[in-house]
């Protein structure tokens, strides 16, 4: 069971006060933005990004948003060109100092193309179900569908994307299912690749989101402030945040108190506290390489 925030804020205000620098990985759809029926329709709301914005420009932070969405449809929607920005559960990643796609993931490009052929008339068959293909994985999107279409979505995509496919998964989320490559990769792996090449090795890390994918991410750091947007029970977060629209108060509420943390660091009266520094080290093509051998053996075990 996570702890409600509000009734914990000490804790957290103290660990900022103690930090050297602020990272933010934060979901885009239940988090950033309200969960909207028609899913091209998500937008934050003014004040969320206005405090967004300005946490971004903040010296010593780093803010990071890490959605399930394609990388052009996030980076789209946010439309803020400082941030470090991870689309389609962290298959593919990009900041101003860094560009990652995962080597295998092209390799489900295939099968996703073929599903999405297949699923095509889906939504002529059950009435409100809606489609979402985004290159690398595609959601089917289910929460307009009546009640009684649910199981019988869940037998189609169940029977197209069996468990024991051999290219593509199926991962349950709100009112969707989402179909991606098969790969040991996931919002978690995204956050852990992203945090490994921040030189601060004692950055303190907030990941903030809503939904089951999101629960990859969780544990993903150890000692970072894990916060779930909605109830506290069946959660691997260290503390919950009940409704999305307090989001925006959280984090301008994160702002103070960076912006008090700066005030404070003053090496004449407090020569303790160094002033945050925040900065990417450049990304380096050894983990491509483990992840492309780790492909091909697959594949070779996959053959046999």
């Amino acid at each position: 069971m996570s702890l409600l925030l509000d009734e914990h804020r000490c804790e957290v205000e103290a660990r900022v006060a103690a930090a050297s620098s602020l990272v933010f990985y934060l979901d885009f759809d239940g988090t950033l933005a309200p969960i909207v029926v028609e899913p091209e329709l998500a937008r934050m709301a003014p004040e969320t990004r206005t405090v967004l914005e300005e946490l971004s420009k903040q010296e010593g932070i780093l803010v990071c948003v890490v959605s399930g969405r394609s990388l052009a449809d996030i980076k789209s929607r946010v439309g803020l060109s400082s941030l470090v920005y991870s689309g389609n559960h962290g298959l593919e990643i990009e900041g101003d100092s860094l560009r990652f796609v995962h080597p295998e993931a092209g390799c489900g490009r295939a099968a996703i193309e073929d599903l999405n052929r297949r699923v095509a008339g889906l939504p002529l068959l059950i009435p409100g179900v809606q489609l979402e293909p985004k290159g690398l994985s595609t959601t089917i999107h289910f929460r307009r569908a009546g009640p009684t279409a649910r199981d019988q979505i869940e037998t189609i995509v169940r029977s197209l994307v069996p468990a024991d496919h051999l290219d593509l998964m199926v991962t349950e989320g709100k009112m969707n299912y989402e179909v991606r490559p098969r790969l040991d990769w996931n919002k978690g792996s995204a956050v852990r690749w992203i945090h490994e090449r921040i030189k601060d090795r004692a950055a303190l890390a907030f990941v903030i989101g809503d939904d089951r994918t999101d629960e990859e991410a969780f544990p993903s750091l150890v000692d970072a402030i894990t916060i779930h947007v909605g109830p506290g029970d069946s959660t691997a977060a260290g503390y919950y945040l009940p409704d999305q629209s307090d989001l925006g108060t959280l984090l301008g509420w994160l702002l103070e108190l960076w912006k008090n943390r700066l005030g404070s660091a003053d090496p004449a009266s407090q020569p303790h506290i160094s002033r945050p520094a925040l900065a990417l080290k450049e990304s380096s093509p050894i983990l491509n390489v483990r992840l492309r051998r780790a492909a091909v053996d697959r594949r070779r075990q996959a053959s046999r």
